[in-house]
Protein backbone atom coordinates (compact mmCIF):
# COMPACT_ATOMS: atom_id res chain seq x y z
CA UNK A 1 0.00 0.00 0.00
CA UNK A 2 2.98 2.57 0.96
CA UNK A 3 4.14 2.66 -2.55
CA UNK A 4 1.38 2.82 -4.22
CA UNK A 5 1.11 6.29 -1.90
CA UNK A 6 4.92 6.72 -2.52
CA UNK A 7 4.02 6.77 -6.26
CA UNK A 8 1.02 8.84 -6.45
CA UNK A 9 3.40 11.62 -4.53
CA UNK A 10 5.65 11.14 -7.28
CA UNK A 11 3.05 11.56 -10.08
CA UNK A 12 1.93 14.54 -8.97
CA UNK A 13 5.52 16.37 -8.32
CA UNK A 14 6.62 14.37 -12.00
CA UNK A 15 3.11 16.41 -13.60
CA UNK A 16 3.78 19.51 -12.03
CA UNK A 17 7.26 19.69 -13.17
CA UNK A 18 6.20 18.45 -16.45
CA UNK A 19 6.86 20.85 -19.94
CA UNK A 20 4.01 20.41 -22.79
CA UNK A 21 3.40 20.92 -26.11
CA UNK A 22 0.77 21.65 -28.70
CA UNK A 23 1.11 19.90 -32.46
CA UNK A 24 -0.92 18.93 -35.60
CA UNK A 25 -3.22 16.65 -35.83
CA UNK A 26 -3.16 16.85 -39.80
CA UNK A 27 0.87 17.68 -39.91
CA UNK A 28 0.14 17.13 -43.46
CA UNK A 29 -2.64 19.40 -44.52
CA UNK A 30 -2.20 22.89 -45.74
CA UNK A 31 -3.46 25.80 -43.68
CA UNK A 32 -6.68 27.69 -44.41
CA UNK A 33 -6.23 30.74 -46.12
CA UNK A 34 -7.86 33.85 -45.01
CA UNK A 35 -7.15 37.53 -44.25
CA UNK A 36 -7.91 39.52 -41.32
CA UNK A 37 -10.88 41.47 -42.73
CA UNK A 38 -12.48 38.15 -43.93
CA UNK A 39 -12.32 36.96 -40.18
CA UNK A 40 -13.75 40.36 -39.01
CA UNK A 41 -16.67 40.00 -41.49
CA UNK A 42 -17.56 36.76 -40.26
CA UNK A 43 -17.13 37.15 -36.40
CA UNK A 44 -18.14 40.99 -36.06
CA UNK A 45 -21.25 42.16 -34.35
CA UNK A 46 -23.91 43.51 -35.30
CA UNK A 47 -23.99 47.38 -34.92
CA UNK A 48 -27.98 47.63 -36.01
CA UNK A 49 -30.97 45.66 -34.78
CA UNK A 50 -30.54 43.16 -37.28
CA UNK A 51 -28.02 40.34 -36.26
CA UNK A 52 -24.90 39.85 -37.57
CA UNK A 53 -24.09 36.61 -39.49
CA UNK A 54 -22.75 34.74 -36.39
CA UNK A 55 -25.52 36.26 -33.37
CA UNK A 56 -28.20 35.32 -31.95
CA UNK A 57 -30.85 37.19 -31.23
CA UNK A 58 -34.94 36.93 -30.09
CA UNK A 59 -35.27 37.82 -33.74
CA UNK A 60 -34.38 34.48 -35.19
CA UNK A 61 -36.71 32.41 -32.21
CA UNK A 62 -35.71 29.98 -29.92
CA UNK A 63 -32.20 28.22 -29.95
CA UNK A 64 -32.09 25.80 -27.08
CA UNK A 65 -30.65 22.49 -26.29
CA UNK A 66 -33.26 19.94 -25.78
CA UNK A 67 -30.57 16.96 -24.61
CA UNK A 68 -28.02 19.17 -22.29
CA UNK A 69 -28.58 20.73 -19.06
CA UNK A 70 -26.96 24.07 -18.81
CA UNK A 71 -24.31 23.70 -16.11
CA UNK A 72 -22.47 21.25 -18.86
CA UNK A 73 -21.39 24.17 -20.45
CA UNK A 74 -19.19 25.09 -17.40
CA UNK A 75 -18.32 21.27 -16.88
CA UNK A 76 -16.91 21.75 -20.58
CA UNK A 77 -15.10 25.08 -19.67
CA UNK A 78 -13.58 23.26 -16.37
CA UNK A 79 -12.70 20.89 -18.90
CA UNK A 80 -10.26 23.19 -21.13
CA UNK A 81 -8.60 24.83 -18.12
CA UNK A 82 -7.75 21.05 -17.09
CA UNK A 83 -6.23 20.52 -20.22
CA UNK A 84 -4.49 23.56 -21.76
CA UNK A 85 -3.66 27.17 -21.21
CA UNK A 86 -2.04 28.31 -24.63
CA UNK A 87 -0.80 31.64 -25.08
CA UNK A 88 -3.06 34.06 -25.45
CA UNK A 89 -3.10 37.72 -27.48
CA UNK A 90 0.43 36.95 -28.77
CA UNK A 91 -0.78 34.41 -31.02
CA UNK A 92 -3.55 36.34 -32.56
CA UNK A 93 -0.60 38.29 -34.70
CA UNK A 94 2.08 37.27 -36.18
CA UNK A 95 1.52 33.16 -37.43
CA UNK A 96 3.65 30.94 -35.32
CA UNK A 97 3.96 27.06 -35.62
CA UNK A 98 2.10 24.83 -32.55
CA UNK A 99 4.41 22.77 -32.03
CA UNK A 100 6.40 26.16 -30.82
CA UNK A 101 3.87 27.03 -28.33
CA UNK A 102 3.87 25.64 -24.75
CA UNK A 103 1.08 24.05 -22.54
CA UNK A 104 0.83 25.64 -19.51
CA UNK A 105 -1.90 23.33 -18.44
CA UNK A 106 -1.08 19.59 -17.87
CA UNK A 107 -2.94 17.60 -20.34
CA UNK A 108 -3.89 14.71 -18.20
CA UNK A 109 -7.13 15.34 -16.74
CA UNK A 110 -5.92 15.44 -13.22
CA UNK A 111 -7.29 18.86 -12.34
CA UNK A 112 -4.00 20.32 -12.39
CA UNK A 113 -6.06 23.65 -13.02
CA UNK A 114 -7.50 23.47 -9.45
CA UNK A 115 -4.34 21.89 -7.49
CA UNK A 116 -1.20 22.82 -9.13
CA UNK A 117 -1.13 25.62 -12.02
CA UNK A 118 1.85 27.23 -13.40
CA UNK A 119 3.79 26.65 -10.44
CA UNK A 120 1.09 28.45 -8.30
CA UNK A 121 0.04 25.77 -5.31
CA UNK A 122 -3.56 25.75 -4.20
CA UNK A 123 -4.04 27.08 -1.07
CA UNK A 124 -4.72 24.57 1.65
CA UNK A 125 -7.44 24.93 4.92
CA UNK A 126 -5.32 25.97 7.95
CA UNK A 127 -7.16 23.98 10.23
CA UNK A 128 -7.31 20.98 8.28
CA UNK A 129 -4.41 20.95 6.18
CA UNK A 130 -5.59 17.73 4.03
CA UNK A 131 -8.27 20.05 2.90
CA UNK A 132 -8.53 23.00 0.49
CA UNK A 133 -9.49 26.10 1.99
CA UNK A 134 -12.88 27.80 0.84
CA UNK A 135 -15.18 30.75 1.76
CA UNK A 136 -14.86 34.59 1.12
CA UNK A 137 -14.37 37.32 3.46
CA UNK A 138 -18.03 37.74 3.12
CA UNK A 139 -19.09 35.14 4.61
CA UNK A 140 -20.04 32.47 1.48
CA UNK A 141 -18.12 29.02 2.31
CA UNK A 142 -18.70 28.18 -0.72
CA UNK A 143 -17.10 30.85 -2.88
CA UNK A 144 -12.65 31.00 -3.10
CA UNK A 145 -10.33 32.13 -0.46
CA UNK A 146 -9.97 35.67 -1.47
CA UNK A 147 -7.62 38.73 -0.44
CA UNK A 148 -8.64 42.37 0.43
CA UNK A 149 -9.10 43.25 -3.56
CA UNK A 150 -11.40 40.85 -4.14
CA UNK A 151 -8.92 38.51 -6.52
CA UNK A 152 -9.43 34.60 -6.14
CA UNK A 153 -6.35 32.92 -4.12
CA UNK A 154 -6.60 30.06 -6.44
CA UNK A 155 -4.06 28.43 -8.64
CA UNK A 156 -5.70 28.90 -12.64
CA UNK A 157 -7.49 32.39 -12.28
CA UNK A 158 -9.54 31.55 -15.46
CA UNK A 159 -11.74 29.20 -13.38
CA UNK A 160 -12.76 33.14 -11.72
CA UNK A 161 -13.68 34.33 -14.79
CA UNK A 162 -17.64 34.09 -14.84
CA UNK A 163 -19.76 33.26 -11.78
CA UNK A 164 -21.27 30.13 -12.88
CA UNK A 165 -17.55 28.76 -13.83
CA UNK A 166 -16.30 29.74 -10.21
CA UNK A 167 -18.95 28.13 -8.29
CA UNK A 168 -18.97 25.15 -9.90
CA UNK A 169 -15.35 24.82 -9.50
CA UNK A 170 -15.72 25.29 -5.72
CA UNK A 171 -18.07 22.52 -5.61
CA UNK A 172 -15.36 20.30 -6.76
CA UNK A 173 -13.14 21.48 -4.45
CA UNK A 174 -15.82 21.08 -1.61
CA UNK A 175 -15.93 17.32 -2.81
CA UNK A 176 -12.56 17.05 -1.91
CA UNK A 177 -12.76 18.39 1.10
CA UNK A 178 -15.70 15.73 1.52
CA UNK A 179 -13.05 12.99 0.14
CA UNK A 180 -10.81 13.75 3.12
CA UNK A 181 -13.49 13.27 5.64
CA UNK A 182 -14.56 10.01 3.94
CA UNK A 183 -10.88 8.52 4.25
CA UNK A 184 -9.96 9.67 7.47
CA UNK A 185 -13.10 7.37 8.68
CA UNK A 186 -11.46 4.60 7.10
CA UNK A 187 -8.23 5.36 9.25
CA UNK A 188 -6.10 6.60 6.46
CA UNK A 189 -2.95 8.30 7.90
CA UNK A 190 -3.27 11.84 8.09
CA UNK A 191 0.19 12.48 6.16
CA UNK A 192 -1.39 10.97 2.76
CA UNK A 193 -5.14 12.15 2.90
CA UNK A 194 -4.58 15.40 1.12
CA UNK A 195 -2.76 13.45 -1.56
CA UNK A 196 -5.48 10.37 -1.36
CA UNK A 197 -8.55 13.06 -1.84
CA UNK A 198 -6.69 14.87 -4.55
CA UNK A 199 -6.61 10.97 -6.45
CA UNK A 200 -9.87 10.00 -5.45
CA UNK A 201 -11.44 13.96 -6.62
CA UNK A 202 -9.18 13.12 -10.24
CA UNK A 203 -11.35 9.83 -11.18
CA UNK A 204 -14.62 11.01 -10.19
CA UNK A 205 -13.63 13.75 -12.37
CA UNK A 206 -12.60 11.50 -15.13
CA UNK A 207 -15.39 9.51 -14.52
CA UNK A 208 -18.09 12.26 -15.06
CA UNK A 209 -16.04 13.16 -18.65
CA UNK A 210 -16.04 9.90 -19.71
CA UNK A 211 -19.48 8.44 -18.10
CA UNK A 212 -21.29 11.80 -18.82
CA UNK A 213 -19.42 14.51 -20.75
CA UNK A 214 -18.48 13.08 -23.91
CA UNK A 215 -21.71 11.01 -24.26
CA UNK A 216 -23.35 14.06 -24.19
CA UNK A 217 -21.37 15.78 -27.22
CA UNK A 218 -20.29 13.26 -29.45
CA UNK A 219 -22.12 10.85 -31.80
CA UNK A 220 -22.96 7.58 -30.04
CA UNK A 221 -21.17 5.55 -32.75
CA UNK A 222 -18.47 7.85 -33.17
CA UNK A 223 -17.41 7.62 -29.44
CA UNK A 224 -18.22 3.78 -29.44
CA UNK A 225 -15.84 3.47 -32.49
CA UNK A 226 -13.01 5.04 -30.25
CA UNK A 227 -13.33 3.07 -27.00
CA UNK A 228 -13.92 -0.04 -29.17
CA UNK A 229 -11.29 0.23 -31.53
CA UNK A 230 -8.89 3.10 -30.66
CA UNK A 231 -8.02 6.14 -32.31
CA UNK A 232 -7.40 6.91 -36.12
CA UNK A 233 -5.76 10.00 -36.29
CA UNK A 234 -4.65 11.21 -32.53
CA UNK A 235 -1.42 8.56 -32.29
CA UNK A 236 -0.54 6.53 -29.04
CA UNK A 237 2.50 8.12 -28.90
CA UNK A 238 1.45 11.69 -29.17
CA UNK A 239 -1.36 10.94 -26.98
CA UNK A 240 1.40 8.94 -24.33
CA UNK A 241 3.35 12.40 -24.51
CA UNK A 242 0.87 14.79 -23.94
CA UNK A 243 1.45 16.53 -26.97
CA UNK A 244 -2.39 18.40 -27.33
CA UNK A 245 -3.85 18.77 -31.18
CA UNK A 246 -3.97 22.25 -31.98
CA UNK A 247 -6.86 21.72 -33.95
CA UNK A 248 -8.45 20.72 -30.60
CA UNK A 249 -7.60 23.41 -28.30
CA UNK A 250 -8.52 26.31 -30.36
CA UNK A 251 -11.54 25.11 -32.53
CA UNK A 252 -13.21 21.92 -31.79
CA UNK A 253 -12.81 22.30 -28.11
CA UNK A 254 -14.23 25.66 -28.31
CA UNK A 255 -17.61 24.40 -29.61
CA UNK A 256 -19.16 25.40 -26.14
CA UNK A 257 -18.65 29.27 -26.68
CA UNK A 258 -21.88 28.57 -29.14
CA UNK A 259 -23.76 26.58 -26.17
CA UNK A 260 -23.41 29.70 -23.33
CA UNK A 261 -26.59 31.38 -22.72
CA UNK A 262 -26.75 35.10 -22.56
CA UNK A 263 -28.47 35.27 -19.26
CA UNK A 264 -29.15 32.82 -16.50
CA UNK A 265 -31.37 32.23 -13.64
CA UNK A 266 -29.55 31.03 -10.56
CA UNK A 267 -32.30 31.05 -7.76
CA UNK A 268 -35.53 32.27 -6.57
CA UNK A 269 -34.12 35.75 -6.20
CA UNK A 270 -31.18 36.12 -9.04
CA UNK A 271 -33.51 35.42 -12.75
CA UNK A 272 -32.53 35.84 -15.80
CA UNK A 273 -29.22 37.71 -15.17
CA UNK A 274 -27.04 38.74 -17.93
CA UNK A 275 -23.74 37.07 -17.68
CA UNK A 276 -21.34 39.94 -19.28
CA UNK A 277 -23.22 43.24 -19.22
CA UNK A 278 -24.70 45.37 -22.50
CA UNK A 279 -25.96 47.79 -20.57
CA UNK A 280 -25.06 50.45 -17.73
CA UNK A 281 -27.92 49.37 -15.68
CA UNK A 282 -26.49 45.82 -16.24
CA UNK A 283 -22.84 46.78 -14.93
CA UNK A 284 -24.32 46.24 -11.22
CA UNK A 285 -25.98 42.92 -11.54
CA UNK A 286 -24.45 40.45 -14.10
CA UNK A 287 -22.31 37.29 -13.34
CA UNK A 288 -18.80 38.30 -14.54
CA UNK A 289 -15.82 37.31 -12.68
CA UNK A 290 -13.30 38.33 -10.29
CA UNK A 291 -15.32 39.54 -7.51
CA UNK A 292 -16.76 37.90 -4.48
CA UNK A 293 -19.28 36.02 -4.88
CA UNK A 294 -21.79 36.63 -2.22
CA UNK A 295 -24.10 33.94 -0.68
CA UNK A 296 -27.44 35.27 -2.42
CA UNK A 297 -25.91 34.97 -5.48
CA UNK A 298 -25.71 30.40 -4.87
CA UNK A 299 -26.82 28.81 -7.74
CA UNK A 300 -29.61 26.23 -7.22
CA UNK A 301 -27.59 23.26 -8.88
CA UNK A 302 -30.94 21.75 -9.93
CA UNK A 303 -31.58 24.70 -12.05
CA UNK A 304 -27.88 23.79 -13.76
CA UNK A 305 -28.09 19.75 -13.72
CA UNK A 306 -30.97 17.24 -13.54
CA UNK A 307 -31.95 16.14 -10.76
CA UNK A 308 -34.54 13.59 -9.73
CA UNK A 309 -36.60 17.44 -8.17
CA UNK A 310 -35.59 19.28 -11.08
CA UNK A 311 -38.27 20.78 -12.99
CA UNK A 312 -38.38 22.11 -16.47
CA UNK A 313 -39.59 24.70 -18.42
CA UNK A 314 -41.17 24.83 -21.70
CA UNK A 315 -37.92 25.12 -24.20
CA UNK A 316 -39.75 26.63 -27.27
CA UNK A 317 -40.37 29.65 -25.08
CA UNK A 318 -37.05 31.62 -23.68
CA UNK A 319 -38.87 32.93 -20.81
CA UNK A 320 -40.82 29.91 -19.26
CA UNK A 321 -37.83 27.82 -20.12
CA UNK A 322 -35.75 29.79 -16.71
CA UNK A 323 -38.75 28.95 -14.61
CA UNK A 324 -36.99 25.44 -13.72
CA UNK A 325 -34.07 23.39 -15.38
CA UNK A 326 -32.37 25.75 -17.92
CA UNK A 327 -30.67 24.42 -21.21
CA UNK A 328 -27.25 25.24 -23.11
CA UNK A 329 -28.26 26.71 -26.39
CA UNK A 330 -27.28 24.77 -29.82
CA UNK A 331 -23.99 23.50 -31.24
CA UNK A 332 -23.83 26.30 -34.37
CA UNK A 333 -22.81 29.23 -35.32
CA UNK A 334 -24.85 32.08 -33.56
CA UNK A 335 -23.60 32.85 -29.96
CA UNK A 336 -25.25 35.12 -27.45
CA UNK A 337 -24.67 38.71 -27.95
CA UNK A 338 -22.46 38.59 -24.83
CA UNK A 339 -20.08 36.43 -26.11
CA UNK A 340 -19.77 38.91 -28.92
CA UNK A 341 -19.58 41.88 -27.27
CA UNK A 342 -17.21 41.28 -24.18
CA UNK A 343 -15.78 44.48 -22.31
CA UNK A 344 -12.15 44.74 -22.15
CA UNK A 345 -10.17 48.14 -21.72
CA UNK A 346 -9.01 50.63 -24.43
CA UNK A 347 -5.72 48.91 -24.79
CA UNK A 348 -6.13 45.08 -24.39
CA UNK A 349 -3.31 44.39 -26.51
CA UNK A 350 -5.06 42.79 -29.06
CA UNK A 351 -4.79 43.95 -33.05
CA UNK A 352 -7.73 46.34 -34.09
CA UNK A 353 -9.39 43.32 -36.19
CA UNK A 354 -10.20 41.84 -33.26
CA UNK A 355 -11.75 44.40 -31.66
CA UNK A 356 -15.60 46.03 -32.13
CA UNK A 357 -15.09 49.90 -32.38
CA UNK A 358 -18.60 50.38 -33.59
CA UNK A 359 -19.77 48.42 -30.54
CA UNK A 360 -19.10 49.92 -27.43
CA UNK A 361 -20.95 49.01 -24.44
CA UNK A 362 -20.65 51.80 -21.73
CA UNK A 363 -18.01 53.69 -23.36
CA UNK A 364 -15.85 50.46 -23.20
CA UNK A 365 -14.24 48.80 -26.14
CA UNK A 366 -15.38 45.62 -26.64
CA UNK A 367 -13.93 42.73 -28.26
CA UNK A 368 -16.08 39.22 -30.06
CA UNK A 369 -14.74 36.10 -29.06
CA UNK A 370 -15.97 34.48 -32.46
CA UNK A 371 -13.25 36.80 -34.04
CA UNK A 372 -10.88 35.99 -31.81
CA UNK A 373 -11.40 32.30 -32.16
CA UNK A 374 -11.02 33.39 -35.98
CA UNK A 375 -8.01 34.93 -35.63
CA UNK A 376 -6.36 32.81 -33.45
CA UNK A 377 -7.07 29.92 -35.75
CA UNK A 378 -5.71 31.66 -38.69
CA UNK A 379 -2.15 32.46 -36.65
CA UNK A 380 -1.84 29.15 -35.45
CA UNK A 381 -2.03 28.01 -39.32
CA UNK A 382 -5.22 25.40 -38.68
CA UNK A 383 -6.33 23.42 -42.40
CA UNK A 384 -10.28 24.48 -43.10
CA UNK A 385 -12.72 22.02 -42.03
CA UNK A 386 -13.42 20.98 -45.42
CA UNK A 387 -10.02 19.40 -45.65
CA UNK A 388 -10.49 17.25 -42.68
CA UNK A 389 -13.53 16.09 -43.61
CA UNK A 390 -11.85 15.05 -46.65
CA UNK A 391 -9.47 13.12 -44.92
CA UNK A 392 -11.96 11.05 -42.77
CA UNK A 393 -13.54 10.11 -45.54
CA UNK A 394 -16.43 12.09 -45.53
CA UNK A 395 -18.28 14.34 -48.16
CA UNK A 396 -17.72 17.64 -46.75
CA UNK A 397 -19.74 20.65 -46.16
CA UNK A 398 -19.70 23.91 -49.20
CA UNK A 399 -19.03 26.97 -48.29
CA UNK A 400 -22.51 28.27 -49.34
CA UNK A 401 -23.90 25.25 -46.78
CA UNK A 402 -22.30 27.17 -43.94
CA UNK A 403 -23.75 30.15 -45.28
CA UNK A 404 -20.97 31.86 -46.49
CA UNK A 405 -21.22 33.80 -49.86
CA UNK A 406 -18.35 34.50 -52.23
CA UNK A 407 -19.20 38.02 -53.65
CA UNK A 408 -21.32 37.60 -56.69
CA UNK A 409 -22.81 34.20 -55.55
CA UNK A 410 -26.38 34.12 -54.86
CA UNK A 411 -27.45 34.88 -51.28
CA UNK A 412 -29.64 35.35 -48.55
CA UNK A 413 -28.17 38.07 -47.08
CA UNK A 414 -30.96 37.75 -43.97
CA UNK A 415 -29.50 34.46 -42.55
CA UNK A 416 -25.85 34.26 -44.54
CA UNK A 417 -23.07 36.33 -44.97
CA UNK A 418 -21.93 38.36 -48.64
CA UNK A 419 -18.23 38.13 -48.05
CA UNK A 420 -16.49 41.33 -49.72
CA UNK A 421 -13.69 38.90 -50.20
CA UNK A 422 -13.91 35.39 -51.86
CA UNK A 423 -13.28 32.83 -49.49
CA UNK A 424 -12.01 28.80 -50.30
CA UNK A 425 -13.25 26.18 -47.86
CA UNK A 426 -14.35 27.55 -44.00
CA UNK A 427 -12.19 28.02 -40.99
CA UNK A 428 -12.51 25.11 -38.71
CA UNK A 429 -13.95 26.07 -35.52
CA UNK A 430 -16.92 27.84 -37.68
CA UNK A 431 -17.19 24.14 -39.82
CA UNK A 432 -17.63 21.81 -36.47
CA UNK A 433 -20.21 24.76 -35.42
CA UNK A 434 -22.24 24.53 -38.28
CA UNK A 435 -21.51 20.93 -39.07
CA UNK A 436 -23.27 20.22 -35.69
CA UNK A 437 -26.35 22.32 -36.79
CA UNK A 438 -26.92 20.31 -40.07
CA UNK A 439 -26.31 17.05 -38.30
CA UNK A 440 -27.88 16.67 -34.78
CA UNK A 441 -29.93 20.23 -35.22
CA UNK A 442 -27.23 21.30 -32.77
CA UNK A 443 -27.77 18.48 -30.00
CA UNK A 444 -24.54 17.15 -30.57
CA UNK A 445 -21.14 17.40 -32.45
CA UNK A 446 -21.14 15.90 -35.93
CA UNK A 447 -19.02 13.57 -37.55
CA UNK A 448 -15.73 15.74 -37.40
CA UNK A 449 -16.31 17.90 -34.47
CA UNK A 450 -16.75 14.84 -32.36
CA UNK A 451 -14.10 12.34 -33.46
CA UNK A 452 -11.76 14.75 -32.59
CA UNK A 453 -13.18 15.52 -29.71
CA UNK A 454 -13.32 11.86 -28.41
CA UNK A 455 -9.96 11.01 -30.01
CA UNK A 456 -8.29 13.37 -28.32
CA UNK A 457 -10.21 13.08 -24.62
CA UNK A 458 -10.28 9.55 -24.49
CA UNK A 459 -6.25 9.02 -25.60
CA UNK A 460 -5.32 11.32 -22.98
CA UNK A 461 -7.37 9.75 -20.79
CA UNK A 462 -6.09 6.43 -21.02
CA UNK A 463 -2.36 7.68 -20.52
CA UNK A 464 -3.43 10.07 -17.34
CA UNK A 465 -1.38 8.86 -14.17
CA UNK A 466 -4.65 8.61 -13.03
CA UNK A 467 -6.72 6.59 -15.36
CA UNK A 468 -10.08 5.29 -14.69
CA UNK A 469 -9.44 3.31 -17.48
CA UNK A 470 -5.83 1.90 -17.04
CA UNK A 471 -6.74 1.35 -13.69
CA UNK A 472 -10.46 0.36 -13.07
CA UNK A 473 -12.66 2.79 -11.34
CA UNK A 474 -15.53 1.97 -9.10
CA UNK A 475 -17.17 4.40 -7.37
CA UNK A 476 -17.76 4.03 -3.89
CA UNK A 477 -20.46 6.31 -4.24
CA UNK A 478 -22.79 4.72 -7.12
CA UNK A 479 -20.92 1.01 -7.14
CA UNK A 480 -20.38 1.30 -10.71
CA UNK A 481 -18.01 3.07 -13.07
CA UNK A 482 -20.65 5.92 -14.08
CA UNK A 483 -20.72 9.04 -12.54
CA UNK A 484 -22.50 12.42 -12.96
CA UNK A 485 -22.42 15.68 -11.97
CA UNK A 486 -25.65 15.81 -10.22
CA UNK A 487 -23.63 12.62 -8.29
CA UNK A 488 -21.28 15.09 -7.18
CA UNK A 489 -23.06 17.40 -5.72
CA UNK A 490 -25.09 15.26 -3.71
CA UNK A 491 -21.99 13.11 -2.53
CA UNK A 492 -20.26 16.83 -1.43
CA UNK A 493 -23.48 17.50 1.14
CA UNK A 494 -25.00 20.24 -1.02
CA UNK A 495 -28.28 19.68 0.13
CA UNK A 496 -29.36 17.82 -3.04
CA UNK A 497 -31.64 15.21 -4.28
CA UNK A 498 -30.17 11.93 -4.77
CA UNK A 499 -29.74 11.90 -8.37
CA UNK A 500 -32.52 9.69 -10.59
CA UNK A 501 -30.98 6.03 -11.70
CA UNK A 502 -31.17 6.70 -15.07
Amino acid sequence: MYKSILGMLLVSANVAGAEYRFDYLFPDLPPHIASLAQLRQIGHPSATREPAYMEDSQHRGTDNNASVAVGHTYVGQLLTHDLSFEQGSELLGKPVAASEVKNRSSPWLDLDTLYHHDSREALRDQKDPAKLRLGNRGGNPLDFPRDAAGKAQIPDQRNDENNNLAQLTAAVMRFHNVQVDRLRADNHPESILFELARRETIRHWQAIILSEYLPLFVPRHVLQDVLDNGARYYTSERAANGVLPIEFSVAVNRFGHSMVRGRYTLNDRFHRVRLFPLSRSEFDRNLAGHRPIPARMAIQWQRFFDFENSIQGRLDDDEDQFRGLQVGRKIDRLLARPMLRLPVSDDPGLPHEGLAADNRVVDRTVVSLATLNLMRSRALALPSGQAIARVMGLEPLSNAQLGLCNPGDPCDTSVDIELTEAMHEAPLFLYILEEAKRYSDGETLGEVGGRIMAEVVIGLLQNSPYSIVQEPFISPYTGTSAYTMADLFYNAGMNYARPEVK
